[in-house]
């Protein structure tokens, strides 16, 4: 297959792919809600052809190739609730992994009020005993 033909066809193949159903994807009808699944996807293709050197035999050299990749990330949920009006009848539920950064905040963020906490009680009891008469 000739090197714009390969494009041409690759480029048709991907229009036919890449839809947006394709991203949200097919709905889940649940009764009283329905839940789409959305996604996000990326892709490359590339073609190329060349024409080298005759050989020493008489013969031309030539190349072609192609080569295309791809992905699909899940990103979120978004449920729909029939029977809610309105925006409150939404909700998105992100299914992709938090960063570390959010994860380290999230973490010292939990551990935070307990050590203040425990620093509060030492601190407290500290100064009582300061202010306690000394014994003679």
């Amino acid at each position: 297959m000739p090197g714009e033909e390969m494009v041409r066809v690759t480029a048709e193949e991907l229009r036919n792919f890449i839809t947006a159903k394709a991203v949200i994807g097919e709905p889940l009808d649940l009764g009283d809600k329905v839940v789409f699944s959305i996604a996000r996807f990326g892709f490359a293709f590339g073609a190329g052809a060349g024409h080298g050197k005759e050989s020493e035999k008489g013969g031309e050299g030539r190349g072609e190739g192609g080569g295309a990749g791809g992905g699909v990330d899940p990103i979120a949920l978004l449920v729909v609730h029939k029977d809610v009006k309105g925006p409150g009848g939404v909700q998105l539920f992100p299914v992709t992994r938090k960063g570390m950064v959010a994860e380290v905040i999230e973490t010292i963020g939990e551990t935070i009020p307990p050590v203040i906490e425990q620093v509060a009680s030492v601190i407290g009891e500290r100064k009582k005993k300061a202010e306690e008469p000394e014994e003679e």
